[in-house]
């Protein structure tokens, strides 16, 4: 059954044009590192548009199931290179607004 980690956050104001350098540095690293990723089924990144708070950004990651999720991403997060980019990003965005959550499909 397919688990869904769901992360949100808004970027602060005075940090909005470190925002997309650090991205790119997290894609090209993600790229260049797949064995890292392995087993994760998709990563999107949305920003949203209309509504709701300015400069929210919804992070999605697929996986496969809870078990799943825990092992690749305690791979994931363990990693020296994405420690430093994930202390960066979490320098960018306002700690107040970051919530993370899991959802799993039902049918």
């Amino acid at each position: 059954m397919t688990v869904i980690n769901i992360e949100t956050y808004v970027v602060k104001s005075e940090k909005r044009d470190e925002f997309n350098p650090a991205l790119h540095e997290f894609l090209k690293y993600k790229e260049e590192h797949p064995e890292l990723f392995e087993g994760l089924l998709s990563w999107r990144l949305f920003q949203q548009e209309n509504g709701g708070k300015s400069n929210l950004y919804i992070e999605i990651w697929d996986f496969e199931d809870l078990a799943a999720k825990e092992t690749i991403s305690a791979r994931i997060f363990n990693d020296e290179g994405i420690k430093k980019i994930s202390k960066g990003f979490h320098q960018l965005i306002d700690p107040t607004t970051f919530s993370t959550h899991i959802w799993r499909s039902v049918v």
